[in-house]
């Protein structure tokens, strides 16, 4: 299960509409002890300038950026999340083939700019596909 907030999910929610109708990407920061708990959203650019429509490249310089500030906190990267522009929540053939075990994955779908759902998945390394894990959404 990954808890998040409101006030996390709003931050996610005003990227994916803003970046619209390209994809936005950023990294979950927070704990994963007995259960997986999201304290910090970082929005990254998106350097995948080929194919904004449907991927997403996290650069390498973000990723060690913002994981070396989220230890100075105690905290950890414990998740990426990406928009599917008019598509749905759902992994994708290529964000299978580049997902990494032990993180969440949270896709918000956006269609038309309006309808937006939140979703979140696991990569299972064995299995080599996603399983989905429940968002618990809090204050």
């Amino acid at each position: 299960m990954l808890h998040i907030g409101k006030r996390e999910l709003n931050i996610i929610k005003n990227e994916v509409i803003k970046s619209y109708p390209s994809e936005c990407c950023g990294l979950l920061v927070g704990m994963n002890t007995s259960e997986k708990r999201v304290v910090e959203i970082h929005p990254v650019q998106n350097k995948n300038t080929e194919r904004t429509h449907d991927r997403y490249e996290i650069s390498g310089i973000d990723f060690v950026k913002i994981d070396r500030g989220a230890s100075k906190k105690g905290l950890q990267i414990i998740g990426i999340y990406h928009s599917h522009p008019d598509h749905p929540a759902v992994p994708s053939a290529f964000d299978t083939e580049n997902a990494w075990s032990g993180y969440s994955y949270m896709i918000v779908s956006i269609e038309k700019r309006e309808d937006i759902e939140f979703r979140s998945w696991v990569f299972n390394e064995d299995r080599k596909l996603f399983i989905e894990e429940k968002i618990n959404c809090s204050e």
